[in-house]
């Protein structure tokens, strides 16, 4: 007795796809295959992945594929046997292909950056099997724990925005990817208040290998979904990039295409939590040092201290070390002298200084120590002046300085001299009357009393007035003598000062003198003025002496006195 197997299945064909299954039928070369129990084994084949699935029953002639991807192209061939008394395979059908078909995109992997000004929500653009049709763009919300959400679109393939959040408070951000069947599940991500100061956590350094990172931490109770280790260049523009760890586990390897040699890396681990994540700790490294160029240090500056030296240089970016900086070294020598040198091993440092030097040329070299040897070569050489030229200098320059000054106020002084003369000597006012006089005035009722010349003798206008007081007379009323021509104005009665006796002003004839010497040359009169004390004004006031009453009101300073005013205007000769 010889065995035998089955043929292999004929006319395979795809009847019915869907997104994530199909309906694959066939047929069978013999009709007695209807009556067997068959087992099927499918090979099912993409571009990245090959699977083997099987399938038993009686009379198979198709069978359904499920758990497929969306948009995704396959290929399949299948072989079959009998389920009972198995001995061999059939041979591998022919082949057939077909594409799923599309659907909404899977949730999107999101991961933030916080810095002091700005929170950069980042996402990983879906891959080909994730995305299940070509993605449009996305969207993207935010909100802090209690307040309205704000929406905004990205297209694709950017896959980063920029937000300006509260870095005080806590908000949560939502994505979602678009492709024509429909939006993605959101994805969300609470952002933590971010830490300042004390809060913050100190990077530690580490070493590259493999062109790539081996981490490891400690294991942390509140990362309860897993850890997340972002990574990206410590200066520049950064593009983040992260990768996630099952609770498990407590170290990783990482590896990237963008990983370059000479980049320093700055590299963050978080916990997972149900809430924002947590930063557990942070590293700076290396994938592999290298040796800096020479020029490191772009500009070199020296300072002459007696016969010191000190020699600074501007601090080192980050941009430009290839290798950790452990120090610096400074090279100094003479013409055709040893070599000489002093170092730092504080890679904060920022100067260094070379000692009882000689009045000579020296020439300076600044290296930096690094892990892979010093590098960054960079040299200036300068020649020392004594101390009496450096004080020359100070001196001329000192003298400079003030020279420049003055000429600057001079010329400020000169284009400004009217301002400065009004302000220094401002022009002296004419004297004018003040109003409180002129009032003062008006209330004591003066006017003068023009005295006719015609009517009096020469005896008479020489003649001193005396003042005599009359007591006969009634008081608040005027009275004048004609025939000298007197004339008194009534005073105005105040309640505060004592009553004017009205008084008369007679003229007195004392014996001329010659007329030609009490005339001046200009023929104007100047009499010497003098009132004088005569029996005649005791005998007018009947031996009455005023004497102040006691409880008499003292007169206020500032009030104006009380008095009768008479003025006198001397006449001129006659003409001739």
């Amino acid at each position: 007795m010889r065995r035998v197997h089955m043929f292999a299945p004929q006319e395979v064909k795809v009847s019915s796809v869907n997104a994530s299954s199909v309906r694959l039928d066939w047929n069978w070369a013999i009709q007695m295959y209807d009556d067997l129990s068959i087992r099927c084994q499918l090979k099912i084949s993409d571009s990245q992945t090959s699977a083997v699935r099987d399938c038993v029953g009686v009379a198979l002639r198709f069978t359904v594929l499920d758990n497929l991807i969306p948009n995704w192209r396959y290929n399949v061939t299948m072989r079959c046997g009998t389920a009972q008394h198995f001995w061999k395979w059939s041979e591998w059908s022919s082949s057939v292909e077909f594409l799923t078909m599309g659907d909404v995109p899977d949730a999107l992997d999101v991961w933030m950056q916080g810095n002091d000004s700005q929170t950069i929500i980042a996402w990983k653009v879906p891959l080909a099997n994730q995305s299940h049709g070509d993605i449009i763009d996305y969207e993207v919300t935010w909100k802090p724990t209690s307040e309205r959400r704000k929406k905004s679109r990205v297209l694709h393939p950017k896959r980063s925005l920029a937000l300006s959040l509260d870095a005080t408070r806590e908000h949560v951000v939502s994505v979602t990817a678009r492709n024509k069947y429909g939006n993605s599940s959101p994805s969300t991500i609470t952002i933590p208040v971010l830490n300042t100061g004390s809060g913050r956590v100190k990077s530690s350094k580490t070493q590259g290998s493999n062109g790539g990172f081996n981490l490891s931490w400690s294991a942390s109770p509140i990362a309860s979904c897993g850890y997340i280790v972002d990574w990206c260049p410590s200066r520049g523009l950064c593009t983040i990039d992260w990768l996630r760890v099952p609770p498990s586990e407590t170290n990783v390897g990482i590896f990237s295409e963008n990983f370059r040699e000479g980049v320093r890396y700055l590299l963050s681990i978080y916990g997972c939590t149900p809430g924002a994540p947590v930063l557990l700790e942070r590293r700076e490294g290396y994938v592999k040092e290298k040796i800096i160029q020479d020029g490191l240090f772009r500009t070199l500056n020296w300072k002459q201290r007696d016969m010191d030296v000190e020699v600074s240089w501007d601090p080192v970016a980050l941009q430009e070390q290839s290798a950790f900086i452990q120090g610096y070294i400074l090279y100094y020598w003479e013409n055709n002298s040893s070599v000489m040198n002093i170092s730092t091993d504080n890679p904060r440092d920022t100067s260094l200084t070379a000692r009882n030097l000689q009045i000579n040329s020296y020439t300076f070299t600044v290296k930096a120590n690094t892990t892979v040897g010093q590098c960054g070569a960079t040299s200036i050489t300068v020649t020392l002046n004594s101390l009496t030229d450096n004080l020359i200098k100070a001196v001329g320059i000192t003298i400079a300085t003030i020279f420049v000054l003055l000429c600057l106020i001079v010329i400020l002084c000169y284009r400004n001299w009217e301002c400065i003369k009004l302000k220094v000597y401002p022009p002296i006012p004419m004297p004018v009357l003040k109003d409180k006089w002129m009032t003062s005035l008006a209330k004591q009722s003066c006017r003068p009393v023009f005295v006719e010349m015609s009517h009096h003798t020469e005896a008479e206008l020489m003649a001193i007035p005396e003042l005599h007081c009359k007591s006969e007379a009634p008081p608040g009323l005027d009275c004048a003598e004609q025939g000298n021509g007197c004339f008194n104005e009534p005073v105005e009665n105040l309640t505060t000062r004592r009553a004017a006796a009205p008084c008369q002003l007679p003229l007195l004839p004392p014996p001329p003198p010659p007329l030609s010497s009490s005339l001046p040359k200009d023929g104007r009169l100047n009499p010497a003025y003098n009132l004088t004390s005569t029996d005649s004004l005791v005998e007018g006031s009947n031996g009455y002496q005023p004497q102040k009453q006691k409880g008499q009101l003292e007169e206020a300073p500032d009030t104006p006195l009380p008095c009768v005013l008479t003025y006198i205007l001397l006449p001129q000769l006659p003409s001739e």
